[in-house]
């Protein structure tokens, strides 16, 4: 996939914030050869980490409003790269009132080339496809975006040190601001509906545990962050992932990704891929 905060070309992409399957290979580098990198060479490296060539993986999502009460919802995420894309596909199963949903997003390879993205709403019965213009918008009430799902283009963006060195939960951590260059600035924050990033980049493996973004509309601030990172077959796997949507510093809402259970590297059909196969719920296998 081609995006990290972001982008590759053969490795499963990761999402805008923190990476919803976050996966890498261990990374052997000498403390010499990281210090000599700048902000962009880390978010490349973050981007070019391998992730395998396909993941299964299950979900609970808990959604907490101002007043802390929750509700959940499950989902199964499938992901899978081709030569000129890498194509995800999200479906609930649970509760009854969204089961059968169905998320399709196309990331090509080639920059220049916007996402195709697909949505089916059982109620409905039809598959709307998404607008670039609509990518900012919640994932499905969730304080995720498409955006946050989907990932955005590395290129699109201007990267600097806030500082070499921070330590988080024991981690010493890169943190990097990210803003959208000036020749395509609108563009980038009519898709993400950020105006700048920021992100904690792990010096030990290259994963992104902690994000924040600014967002456009309403003063609001938003904070992700990712808990549990393990290897799972060889891959750095986030077993929790965490967003919250603050207004003036306080808390409106928060949204939980809590991993159940990942496959790499299994068999997927292409033909499961496909907008047609949103609304027939067919099997990946």
């Amino acid at each position: 996939m081609t995006r990290t905060v972001i982008s590759s070309s053969s490795s499963l992409r990761r999402s805008v914030l923190g990476v919803l399957w976050l996966a890498a290979l261990p990374v052997l580098t000498t403390s010499a050869q990281n210090s000599a990198l700048d902000a962009r060479q880390v978010m490349e490296r973050v981007d070019n980490l391998a992730d395998g060539e396909t993941v299964t993986a299950n979900y609970t999502m808990i959604l907490i409003d101002r007043r802390d009460r929750q509700r959940t919802r499950e989902l199964t995420l499938y992901a899978k790269d081709y030569d000129d894309s890498t194509r995800t596909l999200t479906r609930f199963s649970a509760p009854a009132d969204i089961s059968g949903t169905g998320y399709l997003n196309y990331d090509w390879t080639d920059a220049e080339r916007d996402d195709d993205s697909w949505l089916y709403l059982p109620a409905l019965q039809r598959v709307k496809r998404l607008a670039s213009s609509e990518t900012s918008d919640s994932f499905l009430g969730s304080d995720f975006t498409y955006a946050d799902i989907n990932g955005i283009e590395l290129d699109w963006y201007d990267y600097s040190f806030v500082s070499e060195s921070e330590e988080i939960d024991g981690q010493d951590c890169w943190v990097i601001d990210i803003v959208p260059k000036a020749s395509v600035r609108e563009k980038a924050e009519e898709a993400t509906g950020y105006s700048r990033l920021r992100a904690w980049i792990s010096k030990e493996n290259f994963v992104q545990i902690r994000a924040q973004a600014w967002e456009l509309r309403g003063n609001r601030i938003k904070y992700f962050l990712a808990e549990d990172v393990h290897q799972v077959q060889g891959y750095w796997t986030t077993g929790r992932l965490q967003a919250i949507t603050t207004r003036n510093d306080r808390q409106e809402h928060a949204s939980i990704l809590q991993l159940n259970d990942v496959s790499y590297d299994s068999e997927l059909n292409d033909e499961f891929f496909t907008s047609e196969s949103l609304q027939r719920n067919s099997n990946p296998n």
